[in-house]
């Protein structure tokens, strides 16, 4: 009997240590999953970062933040093709050289201002003369 029980001693020491052995080696699977996962996790955002990028998609001119800076007039002169007759874009009156015309019509009238100042200056000095 003595050695029945030591035998089922024995028996259950084994099993503890398989058990053990068992529990050690889910251990490191766990941890090997762990790593895998967190390292597919690392490769997926750089694949992102690198290949996915919010410019490269085809809805980005949707929701492309500096799109009204990119985006062309509806008009650009008077001879745009883009505008049709029924495109309501033309109007009579309306000056698309409104800028251009002002900058060279203040440079005419300080261009007549310095003539028609040189202009007394010589009168006065011929007035002098005399």
């Amino acid at each position: 009997m003595m050695m029945m029980m030591m035998m089922t001693m024995m028996m259950m020491m084994c099993l503890a240590a398989d058990a053990v052995r068992s529990d050690m080696i889910a251990e490191l699977l766990q941890k090997r999953q762990e790593h895998d996962i967190r390292e597919l996790n690392i490769a997926l955002n750089e694949f992102r970062m690198l290949h996915q990028q919010p410019s490269s998609r085809r809805e980005w001119d949707l929701y492309d933040p500096d799109g009204l800076k990119k985006d062309r007039p509806a008009r650009v002169s008077d001879d745009d093709p883009r505008c049709g007759i029924s495109s309501l874009q033309k109007f009579d009156g309306e000056d698309l050289n409104n800028k251009a015309r002002s900058k060279f019509m203040e440079e005419q009238r300080r261009l007549w201002a310095e003539q028609q100042l040189r202009e007394r200056r010589q009168v006065l000095i011929s007035f002098i003369v005399l």
